[in-house]
């Protein structure tokens, strides 16, 4: 069980994300950032903050509580998400960025995903950096065919998963298996694959569809 903190001036939209993190087990409560203490005595594992109705709020008082308080985890709930926006709070400490009206499963991934220590930037984060790094590619990656050719059925089913952008969590779901199994999987896959990290692994099975993409554009 984690303790949650939720921050912001739209108590009905607290309210649903607090009843998913109860039904979830953890411990939450709603109250402002200057509750949380950097020397621990008031804390939180992860600290939700609604930046309002609107795109471009203030995120003065958030990254002033990314810097204070390091041990909590700070996700920004925003109702325009916004890849540069998103790309500077990352940048800065804050370990989520979401839509603040996200549906209930996605809620429930992210926060299982940031307690795990992973960072939840969004689709539209995660596209711009994608489209960013495989622009950016050097020529002649390995293609995707090659990479799943070394891999088992299940093993590449995985791999697809993680190129499509779905946590360990999100993973284990849909296929019905422990996130410990995952993980397992993952680590056989980046052996025989030789890949590092799941980052590469979804740049290089999504770099041949991107380049697919623009010759038959073109």
């Amino acid at each position: 069980m984690a303790r949650i903190l939720f921050s912001g001036n739209d108590l009905r939209l607290l309210g649903r994300w607090v009843g998913g993190a109860e039904a979830a087990g953890h411990e939450s409560l709603v109250a402002p950032l200057s509750t949380l203490r950097g020397d621990g005595q008031r804390t939180a594992d992860v600290a939700l903050v609604d930046l309002g109705p609107r795109g471009g709020a203030d995120t003065g008082a958030l990254l002033a509580a990314v810097a204070s308080v390091p041990q909590t985890r700070f996700v920004a709930m925003t109702a325009r998400p916004d890849a540069h926006e998103g790309l500077a709070l990352l940048r800065a400490g804050v370990r989520g960025y979401c839509n603040r009206l996200a549906a209930p499963a996605v809620a429930d991934a992210l926060l299982a995903s940031v307690l795990d220590g992973e960072i939840w930037a969004g689709r539209q984060v995660t596209d711009h950096l994608l489209a960013l790094a495989i622009r950016d590619a050097p020529a002649g990656p390995p293609a995707a065919a090659a990479i799943l050719g070394k891999l088992t059925a299940r093993e590449a089913e995985i791999a697809n998963a993680v190129a499509a952008g779905h946590s360990n969590k999100v993973i284990a779901a849909e296929h019905g298996i422990a996130e410990r199994t995952v993980k397992v999987h993952l680590n056989r896959i980046f052996r025989k694959t030789g890949m590092r990290n799941r980052v590469q692994l979804a740049l290089a099975l999504n770099g041949q569809a991107a380049a697919s993409r623009r010759l038959s554009s073109g």
